[in-house]
C-alpha cells in the first residue's frame, strides 16, 4: 500500500514474536514529536508535553517495537504464512473532522469518497466508549495481490483523540480483529500531573517566576494532561476560556491551525492566499505574534462564540493561544489577551521544564 501521505500520524507495526505470554507495558508518551500533524487536525489547544501514561495488555503473539515519530506506541504482528499488520496509537487535539478522516482512510483503501460518515461500531477501549471504523479495500492493492484492510479505533478523551489502527491484509486483519479488540479492552490511561511551567502564575501587574503576568479576573485552573496552562473568564453567566499549549517545529503551521479553529466555530475552511486578511502581526519580546479574530458557533455548545488565536514560535518550539467563549467576554478581554501573551517569559518556560 502507498503510505498515508496525507494522514501520516499512525503507528506501525506489531510483529508476531512466538511469545505465549501475555506482556503487560507501560509506555510514557514522549515531550515532544518531531513530525509535525497532519495539516488537517494540526494541533493548536493542547501539548503532549505532559501526556498520560499508557498501560496496556498486549495479546499473544504481538510484539512492540519502537515508535516512529509522532507515533506513541508502535506493534508488528506476523502469521507463519509471512502476513503481517500494523498497529499503531497516536493521541491529537480533538478534530471534530470525522467524515474527512474517514475519507482519508477510504482514499487509501481506493475507495471513493462518502458525503456523511459512515456508521461507527461501538467499542471500549479501557473503561471508555469508543468508535471502531472497518474499512477494506475492493481492489487488491497489497502487491496487486491481496486486498487490504483498516481498523481504526477513535476515542474522544477530554479535548484529545486518540487513534489505536490496524492495518494488513484483508484476510489477516480479519483475523486479528478480537486480538485488536481484547487490545482495546486493556488499555489504561494514566494520568500525569499537569506540566508546573505554567504554575503560580505572578499577581496581576507584578512580574514573577511564572511564565506571564496574568491580567485581573483570570482564574488559573487545572488545565489537564495535555494543556501547559487554562483560565477562566467569568462575567455573570458568560464565560470564556484561555487555553495554552506547546508543541515541537512549526505545529503544523499558521494555514491548518487556522481552519482547525474555524472548524470548532462551525466555519468553512480557507486557503493561503486567505490567510493575509485573516491574520494579524503582533509584536513581542518573545517574537512576532500571528493574531487571528473569528466569530461563529460553537461546536460543542450550539451557542454564538467568539475565538482570538494566537500562534507564537520561540527557540523550535511554536506556542498556541486561544480565548474563546461569549462574544461580549471575548471582546472586552481581547486586549488583556494580547497583553497576557506579549508578557511571556519563555525562558522561565525553558527552566521550568
Amino acid at each position: 500500500m502507498r503510505p498515508f501521505s496525507s494522514f501520516a500520524i499512525f503507528l506501525a507495526a506489531l510483529v508476531l514474536a512466538g511469545c505465549k505470554r501475555e506482556d503487560v507495558k507501560v509506555y510514557h508518551v514522549p515531550q515532544n514529536d518531531s513530525t509535525a500533524p497532519p495539516e488537517q487536525i494540526a494541533a493548536t489547544d493542547q501539548s503532549l508535553a505532559t501526556p498520560p501514561h499508557l498501560q496496556w495488555t498486549l495479546p499473544d503473539g504481538w510484539q512492540e517495537i519502537a515508535p516512529s515519530q509522532m507515533r506513541v506506541a508502535s506493534f508488528t504482528v506476523t502469521n507463519a504464512a509471512g502476513q503481517t499488520a500494523d498497529v499503531g496509537v497516536i493521541p491529537l487535539p480533538a478534530t471534530g473532522q470525522e467524515i474527512q478522516l474517514v475519507n482519508m482512510w477510504r482514499e487509501q483503501m481506493q475507495l471513493p469518497a462518502l458525503p456523511n460518515a459512515t456508521t461507527a461500531v461501538a467499542v471500549a477501549i479501557g473503561g471508555d466508549s469508543a468508535k471502531l471504523f472497518d474499512i477494506a479495500s475492493d481492489a487488491p492493492i497489497i502487491d496487486g495481490k491481496f486486498r487490504a484492510r483498516i481498523l481504526v479505533a477513535m476515542l474522544a478523551r477530554g479535548e484529545t483523540s486518540w487513534f489505536f489502527k490496524m492495518t494488513g491484509e484483508d484476510s489477516f486483519v480479519v483475523s486479528q480483529k478480537q486480538n485488536f479488540l481484547q487490545f482495546l479492552k486493556s488499555v489504561s490511561f494514566g494520568e500525569n500531573a499537569p506540566a508546573q511551567i505554567a504554575a503560580a502564575p505572578a499577581a496581576p501587574g507584578e512580574s514573577g517566576p511564572s511564565i506571564w503576568t496574568v491580567p485581573t479576573g483570570w482564574q488559573a485552573v487545572d488545565p489537564g494532561a495535555m494543556l501547559l496552562a487554562k483560565f477562566l473568564i467569568s462575567s455573570g453567566e458568560a464565560k470564556a476560556d484561555v487555553n495554552i499549549s506547546s508543541f515541537a517545529n512549526d505545529g503544523g503551521g499558521l494555514l491548518a491551525n487556522v481552519n482547525r479553529w474555524r472548524g470548532q466555530l462551525g466555519l468553512p475552511q480557507v486557503s493561503d492566499t486567505d490567510l493575509p486578511a485573516l491574520a494579524t502581526a503582533v509584536d513581542s519580546p518573545g517574537g512576532k505574534i500571528q493574531i487571528v479574530d473569528l466569530s461563529g458557533t460553537d461546536a460543542k455548545t450550539g451557542k454564538p462564540a467568539r475565538l482570538v488565536g494566537a500562534v507564537v514560535p520561540q527557540d523550535g518550539q511554536t506556542w498556541f493561544y486561544k480565548l474563546m467563549g461569549d462574544e461580549a467576554v471575548v471582546a472586552r478581554q481581547k486586549d488583556a489577551f494580547i497583553q497576557f501573551i506579549q508578557s511571556a517569559n519563555y525562558a522561565n518556560a525553558r527552566n521550568a521544564r
